[in-house]
């Protein structure tokens, strides 16, 4: 059989189980699963578990202290092949569900998380299950891997992440898509920095020449670390919380803030902390004080991931879509894998829109395209 035929044959073998599909994408956001509720998420590990299970794909569950259950699943050897990432937290809390229940309606499904990512997890586990029935065949070997934590920077899982990435030659991430159904090519890094100032305090009225003012050192620096955001480059910098003081009549003593700085290279991210760290206070009685850094690195594209692009554009083509890329501004577990030297194709999910919105939603006639293009890629067809 050709390469265009079994294409073709993938999409109508998922396109006959749309229905199934969309069982499982209503069970799934039906269990709501907030990123900061570690029992929440845990029950869709376990549903995701059972399901797997349930098929005969091994799978198991691995614990990710404060955030829930992992689901880590293998198929044929442990090394080399595909890694096949995607997460099962929300950023929807418990009760959201209530307001805005999952609905199919006009083509398009409804829901809390129902876009970001919990069509990409029903896409994984309809391959996964394709592939336990033979029908489809992998060409090397595959990790499947659900991750509790994605949502708040993947603190709990990022090492679990590595490990396996670095057991395959690439990664698949699951992620919604972009505008227009597109793949996500390279993705910022995204850095968090916080700022602690140490003052002296004295009275505002009757000594303030005694006083250090934290406030007025933190707010040097604000000015400082602003004007290190090139925006021509795509790299911005933004202070977005701070707390300074005790009393009115008070020289402030303590003072702090946060950062989120978004970076397209590496060598952006290592600017923007050496000018960070190059601030010094006016007042030597002042002491200011960072932690933090690059929470992800950037998902910069390379030949080899460029490469999975073509592929998936290829496969897509054959289903009848053109396959656009994007780069985009968030982060995501892609961030870490590309970080690991390991090609990395994300947004590789089904099309919608409304991400972390109250508008979100996801194209329902776009699932069995993305089963069969995740399908076609782990048996490497290249039409």
């Amino acid at each position: 059989m050709g390469e265009k035929a079994r294409v073709a044959e993938l999409g109508a073998y998922f396109a006959a189980r749309q229905t199934a599909l969309l069982a499982d994408l209503r069970a799934l956001v039906e269990i709501e699963s907030p990123s900061d509720d570690a029992a929440a998420v845990t029950e869709v590990a376990a549903y995701v578990h059972e399901r797997l299970t349930s098929v005969g794909v091994p799978a198991e569950r691995i614990a990710s202290p404060g955030a829930g259950d992992a689901v880590l699943a293998r198929l044929g050897p442990a090394t080399g092949g595909t890694l096949v990432l995607s997460h099962i937290d929300t950023v929807w809390p418990v009760g959201t569900l209530r307001e805005l229940p999952f609905e199919v309606k006009d083509g398009r499904a409804t829901g809390p998380g129902v876009f970001d990512m919990k069509a990409g997890v029903a896409v994984k586990l309809a391959v996964l299950s394709a592939i336990a029935a033979g029908a489809v065949s992998p060409k090397r070997g595959v990790s499947a891997l659900f991750v509790p934590d994605e949502e708040i920077g993947s603190r709990s899982s990022r090492v679990l992440i590595v490990e396996e990435a670095r057991a395959r030659t690439r990664v698949l991430v699951l992620e919604p898509s972009a505008d227009g159904g597109a793949a996500k090519v390279a993705r910022k890094g995204i850095g968090f920095v916080k700022v602690h100032v140490q003052g002296v305090a004295s009275h505002a009225g009757l000594d303030p020449e005694k006083g250090a003012s934290a406030l007025s050192e933190l707010s040097r620096f604000v000015l400082h670390a602003e004007a290190l955001a090139r925006l021509d480059l795509g790299t911005s910098l933004v202070v977005t919380t701070a707390q300074a003081g005790t009393k009115s009549n008070v020289v402030p003593e303590l003072a702090e803030a946060t950062i989120d700085f978004r970076i397209w290279t590496v060598e952006e991210g290592e600017r923007v902390m050496k000018g960070l760290d190059e601030f010094r206070p006016a007042d030597p009685r002042v002491t200011l004080t960072l932690s933090g850094g690059v929470n992800r690195g950037p998902m910069e594209p390379t030949a080899q991931s460029l490469a999975l692009y073509d592929a998936a554009r290829h496969v897509m083509a054959v289903l009848g879509v053109e396959l656009g890329q994007a780069r985009v501004g968030g982060a995501s577990d892609g961030n870490l894998t590309a970080s690991a030297g390991i090609p990395t194709l994300d947004g590789l999910g089904p099309a919608g829109g409304g991400a972390h919105a109250r508008s979100e939603h996801l194209l329902v006639t776009d699932l069995p395209r993305r089963a069969a293009l995740l399908a076609a890629m782990l048996e490497e067809r290249n039409p």
